[in-house]
């Protein structure tokens, strides 16, 4: 019995590196370019502590933020013209979701004078350059 319990600890203990491995890798969606993007736009931030902050995101709320964001704005004035701040996502982690490197999705809201309107989104994203290349809007 003794036997057989060690052997049933080796299997449990080889499964448990098998599914730690495949947990890591499936734990990053982010291309290289994608990762570059990130860190060149993490250096440019101000502070010590607004790195750190930034660093410690979830790579979806990376994405929102330093690749989605811009190209947000933009498709957004085309909807609201005085749009003039836009937040995608919020503290919540499941506002966002990046189900690829190639797509982005979730909840966002955008300023309008001192209005405050929510949307959803779906924003396109080309692994191989780190950019976003759509920003679409649902109501």
């Amino acid at each position: 019995m003794h036997r057989q319990s060690r052997a049933s600890c080796g299997w449990a203990i080889f499964l448990m590196l098998i599914l730690t491995g495949q947990s890591a890798v499936a734990a990053t969606l982010l291309s290289k370019a994608q990762q570059d993007v990130i860190a060149a736009q993490i250096a440019e931030l101000r502070s010590n502590e607004e790195r750190e902050m930034a660093s410690s995101w979830s790579d979806a709320k990376k994405v929102a933020e330093f690749i989605c964001r811009p190209l947000a704005l933009q498709e957004l004035r085309k909807w609201k013209k005085e749009a003039d701040r836009v937040f995608l996502g919020t503290d919540d982690p499941s506002t966002l979701e990046m189900t690829s490197s190639q797509t982005l999705t979730g909840s966002g809201q955008v300023r309008v004078g001192s209005d405050w309107d929510d949307f959803t989104f779906t924003c396109r994203l080309d692994p191989d350059t780190g950019k976003a290349l759509s920003f679409e809007v649902s109501h």
